[in-house]
């Protein structure tokens, strides 16, 4: 009768063991995909406030650039253009520069 009990405690523990483990795998889950979604926005807050400095600083530049030319036109044109320029070089460079850091990082955080 003990050899049947002894499986019987067995067979509980190891039931109550894998309860515990999938609780455990799904707080893990849950603590990397706040960690991640956190992440993703503080880095989307840096973006947005990042676009609007370089707003202001390129519409500065070109009022400044427009004068020094002698028309405001040709200011704007030029800041346009640098942007195309920067546009067309990150382009040509997007898996460098943005693909993979950016999947590596999102890696690295998962597996962190």
């Amino acid at each position: 009768m003990t050899y049947f009990n002894s499986i019987k405690t067995l067979i509980d523990q190891s039931k109550d063991y894998l309860d515990t483990k999938i609780e455990l795998n799904k707080l893990k889950a849950i603590d990397k995909s706040a960690d991640v979604l956190s992440s993703v926005v503080v880095m989307v807050a840096m973006i947005f406030i990042g676009s609007l400095f370089i707003l202001f600083i390129s519409i500065a530049l070109a009022l400044l650039l427009g004068n020094m030319m002698g028309a405001y036109y040709y200011g704007f044109f030029t800041v346009g253009g640098f942007y195309a320029l920067l546009m067309l070089l990150i382009y040509l460079q997007r898996d460098k520069w943005i693909k993979t850091p950016i999947a590596n990082g999102l890696i690295n955080k998962m597996l962190k």
